[in-house]
């Protein structure tokens, strides 16, 4: 019952040491495994190059694992063959549909009437052909009088 509450910084101190613990030894773990780590990939590598044929043409080698026959073979290869082909249609028709949508965004930025319509310019040249930003050289100075009537009080 008499159990004293350490203060808040020793509690703090105490979790923190048990994580900075667990992160230490998880990285010199990490650090430990890298040797074989990478031995092992390399095993496996050579394995795999071992178990494969020896290629003497560019062409592919098919290994046959299990009981197979050669028009299951010549069916595989045709069904390659048909998805190459229809990858590259595929491909193609994309890229003429982005061709399309291309030139169909881009003819309302080469028509120049319907912006003509839309703000109502029809000569660019008519409508600079006074410049509101060049200096003033002819010096007009306009004035503005009005008339004013005022009440003589001695009437």
């Amino acid at each position: 019952m008499n159990q004293q509450v350490s203060p808040w910084y020793i509690r703090f101190g105490r979790l923190m040491s048990g994580i900075a613990s667990s992160v230490i030894r998880t990285t010199v773990q990490y650090f430990k495994n890298i040797p074989s780590r990478a031995i092992n990939h390399f095993r496996t590598w050579m394995n795999e190059k071992k178990r494969l044929p020896k290629r003497t043409s560019p062409n592919r080698i098919y290994v046959l694992v299990g009981y197979t026959t050669q028009s299951q073979i010549d069916r595989r290869f045709r069904k390659a063959k048909y998805i190459h082909l229809i990858r590259n249609l595929l491909l193609v028709g994309i890229v003429a549909l982005l061709l399309i949508l291309g030139y169909r965004s881009l003819i309302p930025l080469i028509d120049s009437d319907r912006y003509q319509q839309m703000i109502g310019i029809k000569d660019v040249g008519e409508m600079t052909k006074n410049d509101p930003f060049e200096p003033d050289t002819t010096e007009k100075v306009v004035t503005f009088a009005t008339e004013s009537t005022s009440v003589d009080e001695s009437d």
